[in-house]
């Protein structure tokens, strides 16, 4: 399934209510969802058991990054299931119904 957010930007205090509306009903031993700092932008966890690996950064976290409305994992590491309803439920929680598709 896939996140597409029907808005053509979205504002900085809006992306934090995302952030904080996810991470107060995430699971408390679950990593927070964070912004990823990429060209792209988008959301990211870290997977916990990475943290002092030595590799490709992008190894090390999962990430959906925009990519024509779209949030996607590309060739990286995607949300579990969870993870991608929970954000879904956050953006929608954020940005309106009619403006959030999860197909």
């Amino acid at each position: 399934m896939r996140i597409k957010v029907l808005l053509p930007s979205i504002h900085n205090d809006k992306i934090t209510e995302i952030l904080e509306y996810y991470n107060k009903n995430k699971l408390p031993d679950e990593e927070p969802l964070k912004l990823l700092n990429r060209y792209e932008g988008g959301f990211r966890i870290n997977l916990r058991d990475m943290k002092d690996v030595m590799c490709d950064a992008n190894m090390k976290i999962k990430q959906l990054r925009w990519s024509n409305g779209y949030l996607v994992s590309q060739s990286y590491i995607p949300f579990d299931k969870e993870e991608e309803v929970l954000l879904y439920n956050a953006l929608v929680h954020s940005l309106g119904q009619d403006n959030v598709l999860y197909n």
